[in-house]
This record gives structure tokens, C-alpha cells and sequence, in this order.
């Protein structure tokens, strides 16, 4: 009998390619880290409802914080994106900006970028004052 050439390695062959185990991984990061918008998505809710009329169960905290997270992963990697087509190795404010134009429409999309030049104008304001 001639022995395979093929080395044995006790693991099932994998159908997924290198590029799909890479996504399928991060899906599953992103259910566990989730959670790290839990305490904004209170805050949120508190101050959309300060009577506490809107009351949110752990389950619908869970999906708003998947959501958010989600969100914040797609404007990242397309800010990444378009500083690697213009040749930058660092994401800028123009950068998330710009995101922020591709991603959304409309009245969202004005108050998503006065947000950003808000949220700048105090980082700078602060750094400043140091």
C-alpha cells in the first residue's frame, strides 16, 4: 500500500475560504461586543422619555446595541476605506465625514454631520484650553 500524499492534520477540511472565515468571525465578535452601547442606549432612552413612559427590555437593549454597534462598524471601515484610496494610513474627520455623506440620506444625514463638527469643535476647544 502507498501512503497519501496528503498530511493528515485530524482536523475536518474547511469550506470556507480564508476571505469568508475572516467575516464569519467578525459576525460573531460583533454579537459579544454589542453590549458596549448598553449605557448610551439608556441614556438615550431616558432622555427621549424623562416620565420613564418607554420602558426597554434587556432583549430590546440587546438589538439597539447591536445596531449601534453595527453602525459605528460600517462607517469605520468605510472611512478606512476611502483613507486608503487616497493614500492616508490614518483615518481623519474629513474621512468620517464623508462616511457619514455615502451612508445616509436626507434630514439623517444634516444631523449626523452637525454632530460631527459639534462633537470636533469641543475636542478642539478642549485641546486648546490645555
Amino acid at each position: 500500500m502507498a501512503k497519501s500524499a496528503r498530511h493528515v492534520t485530524g482536523k475536518a477540511p474547511s469550506s470556507l475560504d480564508a476571505h469568508d472565515r475572516k467575516k464569519s468571525k467578525k459576525k460573531s465578535s460583533s454579537m459579544c461586543v454589542g453590549s458596549m452601547f448598553k449605557s448610551a442606549v439608556k441614556r438615550i432612552s431616558r432622555e427621549v422619555s424623562p416620565d420613564n413612559n418607554i420602558m426597554l427590555t434587556s432583549n430590546s437593549i440587546q438589538v439597539l446595541c447591536g445596531i449601534s454597534y453595527d453602525f459605528v462598524d460600517t462607517v469605520a471601515d468605510l472611512a478606512g476605506e476611502l483613507a486608503r484610496k487616497v493614500g492616508k494610513q490614518t483615518v481623519g474627520s474629513d474621512d468620517i465625514i464623508s462616511a457619514f455623506e455615502i451612508l445616509l440620506k436626507g434630514e439623517l444625514r444634516k444631523l449626523a454631520i452637525r454632530e460631527v463638527h459639534n462633537a470636533l469643535s469641543k475636542s478642539q476647544a478642549k485641546s486648546r484650553g490645555k
